[in-house]
């Protein structure tokens, strides 16, 4: 089928558009060849006529719609790669894109929580081809490569000024310095990162396009070891920009770092300095702009001043390179102004007072330590040679303000290089020569202005070496592709810019022709703009350079990306860049070391340095240092580099100038693509087959179109049969060994014959069922009619039958009716005789009765309730002064608390307390123990009190409602009563009702009283988990430090076994020793003992009391050890155990048998030597925990013993030590976790999200697209055995049986699994979040079955109580987002709900990446997604910290009493020598 078929009725294409440079079309009508007219409807439903002459180009199928790969389109044109950016950058918020091997970066213009150290973790280790594209990616693909293959490599990053290429570049050095500083522990990776300040405040400046832009180049070489880690750095740089230094432009700035020094002016450091505003200095208020908004001058400085501590440089040399700075900035105040032949230097007047007309260049000399006459006579006299004699000469005004600038940029120059020097000697490698190296290229991109001088023209002539080196590396990696393949493939044909760097460094190019103008006496700008004309235009033609029509002091250059128009004003100074020798001389002999030093080496400087040096001597040597000629020679050296490396390419684009978040200007992007090389990518791959298929892929994917025998073992077979008969032009595919090869345009057109069949498989399919539905539906109406008629006849037949009952029943139930009505009237007439006689009778007893009972109810009443209130009020009493007790205490414990914590503080007070604070503390727990007794029973006397009072309440109340009730009963006529008892009974009514009323607020108070109570204990139950909170928050940040000072001493070994220089060795000792000295305070002070006893709940208060207990006065069942033996049984117990040996011993054996040595000493009466056993023992179980630092079942057996040597201590023989021996436990602990999560790390992602547990379930949804993986990288292994959920559960059972065999307690081990288990689930659900290809239904079926294996092991080990089965929420719920519905409103509001354990931006990326991979699935809508984020607006952060700690606590149980005769000892142990006592 030809590609013309393509243009159908419906096809999707693309024509121009002014505005937006391409837009959307749909052709109404066929295309036939020989047709006039093409009918379009545009996106906004406008029709145009298109002219067939140059049909559009065909938009690619919507399952590629947002592709991660350009490469990967159907169809790779300009506006398919427009479209693709535009929508991933808007609509999936996706600043990341492959092109091949070029990873194009927009600059999103907003902070995006994608650079974490999560994210580091999750994209280490992995392979390119299974991660989002991420400029952590390419940092890993070339730190993998340099590994793997032991080549050097490089990163090349380019763009235009505000493209995020600095920012870039920091990245990629932040991504080596963590994964290549984890393994050693060094302090170079520190270093590396601590160089991005500084060169950013002496290099970088704000300009109209970028807030911080790089103005020079700068190429780091980052070097690693044979493990792969980093020792060493070099910087290059390339063409400061020393222009700005004395001009800028508009609304531009200088240097950031002369707006940090001018900000930090008060500081009492800096007021020597005599620094003002920076609207008073002549180079920092040309622009006009003296603040960038949302950055802190001030903070800046500080923070390039720590980096430079960092690297070595004193405060001292600091110093002197900020007055050196601040001279700069007063030199540029120095006015000079002519008066006849005579010239004058007086003070810029808007700076400061008139009357001090020297102060500028007074400071600046007394700054520099030079003679102020003497620079002012240079500044405005030059030395001439003529005729062997020195002539001085007055130079005119305008010469003298050049030689003033000239001067101040040679020294900013000057000191730049010395800045670059002294980074690259704190960065030298320290441990030997370095095996390989990556390197990271930041240089500026192709510019183009309205005005372009020198500085673009060695810009852009930069990027066309770079640009070609790019294109031959493009073409290089594609013909290795088809020869790794086998393909017969025909020479691709690409644009080679050889002609126009020719004309640039070629002989008698543009560059010898500057030379040789500057080295002429009288050169000029017009002759050799004229020279130019000359050369390239009427002598030799040069297809690359033309001459404007309205200038002659102008050329053009036709480059790769863009035709530019130069202006030739000024080129020759700043190819010249030349200061006068008697300045320079003045200035080495400066008081200043620094300066000295940065002059006096001048002479000794590369020939890539920038400047020279005019002299009237050497005015022919002057051009041989010429900035064309060291910039060639510089940018020479840097290509050698990279074609000796391995390149990788960061294209950063800018999408719009208004520096907008998220604001894409498809103008502004074209240009940019144009110029960095990416569409010249897309066209190389376009003029070969860039649609690459394994054959299995295409089997699975196009199945339906081949024919014969379907089976996947013979893909290749089939396909090789089927394609022929699919597409008839064999040029149009290629066969290889692995892959089909197809050009561009033909997986579209694949795609739609499979529609096609689909579609006549569909209209057959809806034939048969519509088929059967009719027959289906002609026998339920036959089914029904008979049913009906059956019915209709049967409904009759009983109607009839019901009136036949019905007359029988009338007649029936008339005769009893009659019958009931004459027995109800006799009945009804006697009932009625017999209750009035009753009521008669027994209405005559009840008053009498009531009588009685009213006078003994208010007897027994008034009783009740005069005790009840006697009661009431004493209770109430009591609980009052309860109450108050408890708040004074409270109170007091408060008072005791805050002073506690002070005294914390305080190291000198812990120095002077030091053997009190234990007591104390004691003390402290004492009574913190009594008042949570006094508490508890005081809350049990609530209770009861609480309970009685309710339960006497409601009795009351039941009295009262039967008094109520029997007053408000009217009396029945009876006897008249008499005036006596009628007051008596009126006075008890009364009386009653005073009761009631009493009663009634007696219940008032009660109530409010139970309120009050209920008050105090909500307040209570609040401070109490706030408190719980700060204290886990403690026992967190205790543990950290633990584990942070565990580090420092394996950096200390491991610097100390390699033998590094002495000064490194002495600066890690004292880092290792003021960390002591921090543990050491920290130990002591109330965290310390607050931390202990929550670690090791129950052992403070243990220690406590057993001061307080008599010591027995003979203890036996102890073991006896010789003072001689104790060194013997160290080693032979702990030191050099054999492993088996160890393993085959009952658990807690050594730590059981030192504990009786121990013991017996101290019972003894010798507390030293048991003192001495007890610290030789925890020296020993450390030493070993060292030695064994990858062994699971070792680790575990010396947790064991150390924790149980741990609490037999505190139970029986308490002493400082036990501090030790629980910082130990928590170490081993540390430890045992860290081997376990070691072996996991690289087995969890493919187990539990690529692992195919249900075998063929993804078999057939294989996904449209291309692999992307680069030329060379790492492929996956083929032949091994991939980890499966297996692996995993095979490591987590080593460790549970490791823990079991010692018998720790069951806490522990769910404490260990809870956090196995939160890894686990964090590193593959933050793999899942950044992996396209996971994120489908299938996958997600796959994800769930892995992860209820592992739940069902943890449940079966009954580990799930410690909340093991409980972290696994967040991956659980992500899977189970993949196969909910997402196409409507209550499908988001069941997504929002149900998802509890995400995140806003977490279910908003994984349906960002859902993947449809089958054609019964679709992608989810941006407006479903916008609907889930407006209903879920949750700010936490995307990734899960994977290195998340939490905090361990062992429980304190008593050991039972322990005894020589219980042990067990091998004669292995060799340890007869102890005797029993």
């Amino acid at each position: 089928m030809a590609t013309l078929e393509l243009y159908s009725k419906g096809a999707n294409v693309w024509v121009p558009d002014p505005d937006a440079v391409w837009v959307s079309a749909q052709l109404l009508q066929d295309y036939r060849p020989g047709e006039k007219h093409l009918l379009l409807q545009l996106s906004n439903g406008n029709v145009r006529l298109g002219s067939p002459s140059d049909l559009p180009p065909l938009g690619n199928p919507d399952i590629l719609e947002g592709e991660n790969d350009l490469t990967a389109l159907s169809f790779l044109h300009e506006p398919a790669v427009l479209h693709n950016l535009r929508v991933r950058f808007l609509d999936y918020s996706s600043i990341y894109t492959y092109c091949g091997i070029v990873l194009v970066a927009i600059n999103p213009y907003d902070q995006l929580p994608i650079y974490g150290e999560e994210v580091i973790d999750a994209y280490s280790g992995q392979d390119m081809a299974d991660m989002e594209p991420h400029i952590f990616s390419v940092a890993e693909e070339a730190y993998r490569t340099m590994i793997r293959e032991e080549k050097n490599q490089s990163i090349i990053i380019s763009g235009e000024s505000g493209s995020g290429k600095t920012v870039s570049a920091k990245f990629t050095m932040r991504y080596f310095a963590v994964v290549g500083g984890a393994a050693q522990q060094t302090s170079v990776e520190e270093r590396v990162l601590a160089s991005n300040p500084i060169m950013e405040s002496i290099g970088n400046a704000k300009t109209t396009r970028n807030d911080n832009s790089s103005r020079f180049g700068k190429y780091i070489e980052i070097g690693f070891g044979r493990k792969g880690d980093i020792i060493g750095a070099n910087m290059r740089t390339y063409l400061l920009e020393k222009s700005r230094v004395v001009f800028q432009a508009s609304t531009e700035r200088n240097y950031h770092i002369f707006y940090q020094l001018c900000a930090s002016r008060e500081l009492p450091e800096m007021r020597s300095l005599k620094l003002d505003a920076p609207e008073n200095f002549r180079y920092t208020n040309q622009g006009g702009e003296m603040q960038i908004p949302g950055t802190d001058d001030l903070s800046d400085l500080e923070r390039t001043r720590s980096a430079f501590t960092i690297l070595g440089v004193q405060p001292d040399q600091q110093m002197e390179l900020f007055r050196i700075l601040s001279a700069v900035l007063h030199l540029g105040n120095v006015n000079i102004q002519a008066s006849g032949c005579l010239l004058f230097i007086f003070l810029h007047n808007s700076c400061f007072d008139s009357q001090a007309e020297d102060r500028s260049l007074a400071v600046f000399s007394k700054l520099l330590g030079v003679e102020g006459s003497q620079l002012a006579h240079w500044l405005c006299h030059r030395r001439l040679a003529v005729g062997g004699e020195m002539l001085v000469k007055p130079m005119t005004g305008q010469q003298a303000v050049e030689a003033r600038d000239a001067l101040a940029k040679h020294i900013y120059g000057q000191l730049f290089a010395w800045t670059v020097q002294r980074l690259n000697s704190a960065l030298r490698a320290q441990q030997g020569r370095t095996k390989s190296f990556v390197g990271v290229l930041d240089i500026y991109g192709f510019e183009t202005f309205e005005r372009n001088s020198f500085e673009q023209f060695c810009i852009n002539y930069a990027n066309e070496k770079l640009q070609q080196q790019f294109n031959r590396h493009v073409f290089h990696l594609e013909q290795e592709e088809y020869i790794r393949e086998e393909l017969a493939w025909s020479r691709i044909e690409f644009s080679d810019n050889q002609q126009c760097i020719d004309l640039i460094e070629g002989q008698l190019g543009m560059f010898d022709l500057l030379d040789e103008e500057c080295r002429m006496p009288k050169g000029s700008d017009e002759s050799w703009v004229r020279k130019l004309y000359d050369q390239h235009l009427s002598s030799k033609p040069h297809p690359h350079f033309r001459k404007p029509r309205m200038s002659n002091s102008a050329f053009i250059v036709l480059h790769f990306a863009d035709t530019v128009q130069y202006e030739c004003d000024g080129f020759l100074d700043k190819n010249r860049d030349t200061v006068f020798e008697e300045l320079i001389n003045i200035l080495k002999a400066s008081q200043s070391e620094l300066v000295a030093e940065l002059f006096q080496q001048q002479r000794n400087v590369s020939p890539v340095a920038n400047g020279s040096i005019r002299s009237g001597k050497r005015a022919a040597r002057e051009h041989k240092l010429t900035v064309g000629f060291q910039f060639r020679q510089s940018l020479q050296m840097l290509m050698e580099t990279l074609n000796s490396t391995t390149p990788h390419y960061v294209r950063c684009i800018k999408p719009n100038d208004l520096k907008e978040p998220f604001l894409f200007d498809p103008k502004r992007t074209v240009q940019q693509l144009r110029a960095c090389g990416v569409l010249e990518t897309i066209r190389i791959s376009a003029a070969g087959y860039p649609s690459r298929w394994t054959y299995e892929e295409f089997f699975s994917r196009y199945r339906i179109l081949l024919r014969g025998p379907q089976s996947q073992d013979q893909a290749q077979a089939a396909c090789r049969q089927a394609l022929p008969q699919l597409i008839p032009d064999p040029d149009q595919y290629c066969f290889g060994k692995t892959k089909v090869f197809f050009r561009a345009g033909q997986v579209a057109l694949l795609e739609r014959l499979r529609a096609e069949r689909l579609r006549v498989a569909a209209v057959i399919i809806q034939s048969q069922v519509r088929g059967w539905l009719a027959r289906i539906r002609y026998t339920r109406i036959h089914w029904a009619t008979l049913t009906i008629q059956r019915y209709s006849r049967g409904a009759l037949a009983r109607r009839l039958a019901l009136i036949l009952r019905y007359t029988r029943a009338a007649l029936v139930i008339q005769k009893t009716y009659r019958m009931m009505v004459v027995r109800q009237l006799f009945l009804m007439i006697r009932q009625a005789t017999v209750t009035i006689q009753a009521f008669a009778r027994g209405m005559l007893e009840r008053r009498r009765y009531r009588l009685l009972v009213a006078e003994r109810a208010a007897v027994l009443l008034q009783a009740t309730v005069r005790g009840w209130l006697a009661r009431q009020a004493y209770r109430r009493v009591r609980a009052a002064v309860v109450f108050m007790q408890c708040c004074i205490r409270r109170k007091a414990a408060r008072r005791q608390l805050l002073k506690l914590k002070s005294e914390a503080r305080s190291v000198e007070r812990y120095r002077e307390l030091n053997k009190g604070m234990e007591v104390k503390l004691m003390q402290l727990q004492l009574k913190a123990d009594q008042e949570a007794r006094e508490s508890a029973a005081l809350r049990e006397t609530l209770m009861a009190e609480r309970e009685a009072s309710s339960a006497e309440l409601a009795a009351l109340r039941a009295t009262i409602q039967k008094l109520e009730s029997q007053l408000q009963e009217k009396p029945q006529p009876g006897p008249v009563i008499s005036e006596k008892e009628a007051e008596e009974r009126r006075r008890a009514e009364e009386k009653a009702a005073q009761e009631i009323l009493q009663l009634k607020e007696v219940g008032l108070q009660t109530i409010n009283t139970l309120s009050s109570f209920y008050l105090v204990r909500n307040a209570v139950s609040q401070v109490t988990s706030a408190l719980r909170a700060e204290v886990d928050e403690e026992r967190r940040k205790y543990q950290g430090l633990l584990r942070e000072f565990t580090r420092l001493e394996q950096r200390y070994d491991n610097l100390r076994e390699m033998s590094l220089l002495t000064e490194v060795i002495s600066w890690l000792q004292r880092e290792t020793a003021l960390n002591a000295i921090f543990f050491n305070v920290l130990f002591s002070v109330s965290l310390r003992w607050r931390v202990s006893s929550l670690v090791f709940p129950s052992a403070l208060a243990t220690e406590t009391s057993s001061p307080a207990q008599s010591k027995p006065s003979a203890v036996t069942g102890l073991l006896e050890c010789r003072k001689r033996d104790e060194t013997k049984l160290i080693k032979n117990l702990v030191t050099d155990i054999r492993v088996d040996s160890a393993l085959s011993l009952a658990p807690g054996l050594p730590a059981s048998v030192l504990f009786l040595c121990v013991r017996q000493a101290d019972c003894s009466g010798d507390q030293a030597r048991a003192r001495s056993l007890c610290s030789a023992a925890v020296t020993a179980m450390k030493a070993a925990l060292k030695k064994h630092v990858s062994d699971i079942d070792m680790t575990v057996l010396w947790l064991k013993n150390i924790c149980l040597f741990h609490d037999l201590l505190t139970q029986h023989s308490p002493n400082d030590l036990i501090r030790t021996l629980s910082d130990l436990s928590i170490q081993a602990y540390q430890q045992l976790l860290s081997i376990t999560e070691t072996r996991l790390q690289n087995i969890i992602v493919p187990a539990l999200l690529e692992s195919e547990t249900i075998q063929g379930l993804s078999g057939s949804a294989v996904k449209l697209a291309v692999s992307r993986k680069r030329a060379g990288s790492d492929p996956r292994t083929v032949g091994g055995e991939a980890p499966t959920m297996a692996s995993v559960l095979r490591e987590l059972g080593a460790l549970h049986t490791a823990l079991t065999q010692q018998a720790l307690p069951k806490t522990l081990m769910e404490q260990a699994f809870h956090q196995l288990t939160y890894l686990i689930c964090a590193s593959a659900f933050n793999s899942l979040l950044l992996r396209k290809d996971m994120c489908s239904w299938s996958r997600g079926l796959q994800i769930r079955y892995n992860v209820s294996v592992l739940e069902e092991w943890l449940r079966g080990r009954g580990l799930q109580a410690g909340g093991a089965v409980a972290t696994l929420e967040p991956l659980i719920q992500a899977v189970q987002l993949l196969q909910v519905g997402k196409k409507t409103e209550a499908d988001a509001q069941g997504i929002v709900r149900t998802c509890s354990a995400l995140s806003s931006q977490q279910i908003v990326k994984i349906l960002t990446l859902y993947t449809p991979h089958s054609d019964l699935d679709e992608r989810v809508t941006l407006n479903f997604i916008r609907s889930v984020q407006v209903q879920s607006a949750d700010p936490s952060q995307l990734l899960m910290d994977v290195r998340r700690v939490f905090p361990v606590i062992f429980l304190y149980s008593p050991p039972p009493v322990l005894s020589a005769e219980q042990l067990v000892i091998p004669d292995s142990l060799k340890i007869s020598f102890l005797r029993k006592a």
